[in-house]
């Protein structure tokens, strides 16, 4: 005869696996924190959007504070954007395709950052992502006080294992094939904020190959995340 407690315990652990599977598929955190439902400021930039014949290079780097809400283990597995305060229409007014669209994330130096790329990951970063990526039509809303983010996201097709500690996630891009209008910038935290350097820090440049860059403002980033399971136990979801 088979042993029903053995079967209520299966049954339990499949409605567990099943509770933090549901729990697991919701999770993000917005970067700067403070800013998850409240706008950094009124000023914006387009490097990680840029258009026609404009290759950029951008890095953002993260202090831990940052990702206190990202149980170590987690898998990192996509992150969008939202358009600055000025953004009165949609982004964008027609699909944007960019022949090539690379993601590199890894483990994040001290802040404030350098401004030579590589020396802001302290190991070998994992290419989350690469090649050809097409925003649709209107994905990001404008109007709003903070706008909306993007029904779109960049997908990492390998999810990056964070492991606590600062982070880096680097941006390189061919341009896309359309036009940006004046309204087409993100929303950033500026260098004049108090946390800029502290909590959160960004470098771009011109072209997608550069090595070295200049310090920029921050552009305002939501990160989709997935807890492992024993991680959830950890941090007492049962």
């Amino acid at each position: 005869m088979r042993n029903p407690r053995a079967a209520v315990g299966l049954v339990a652990a499949l409605l567990t696996s099943l509770s933090l599977a549901s729990v697991a598929e919701a999770q993000t955190v917005v970067v700067p924190n403070a800013n998850t439902s409240t706008a950094a400021g009124p000023n914006g930039l387009n490097t990680f959007i840029r258009d026609s014949g404009n290759p950029r290079t951008g890095q953002l780097l993260i202090a831990a504070a940052e990702l206190t809400t990202i149980p170590t283990g987690s898998l990192i597995t996509g992150m969008t954007y939202r358009l600055w305060t000025g953004s009165t229409v949609a982004y964008p007014a027609s699909a944007a395709t960019w022949t090539d669209y690379t993601v590199n994330v890894g483990p994040g130096g001290p802040l404030p950052g350098s401004t030579t790329f590589a020396n802001n990951f302290t190991s070998p970063p994992t290419m989350v992502r690469t090649g050809t990526m097409t925003i649709p039509t209107g994905s990001c809303p404008g109007g709003g006080n903070p706008n909306a983010f993007c029904s779109f996201t960049i997908t990492f097709t390998t999810p990056f294992v964070y492991n606590g500690g600062n982070l880096c996630v680097e941006v390189r891009h061919t341009g896309s094939n359309i036009v940006n209008t004046a309204n087409d910038f993100l929303e950033v935290a500026d260098m004049t904020n108090p946390n800029y350097g502290v909590r959160f820090w960004s470098a771009t440049a011109t072209g997608n190959t550069a090595t070295t860059g200049a310090a920029n403002t921050y552009t305002v980033a939501r990160f989709n995340f997935t807890p492992s399971p024993v991680e959830l136990l950890t941090f007492g979801v049962e």
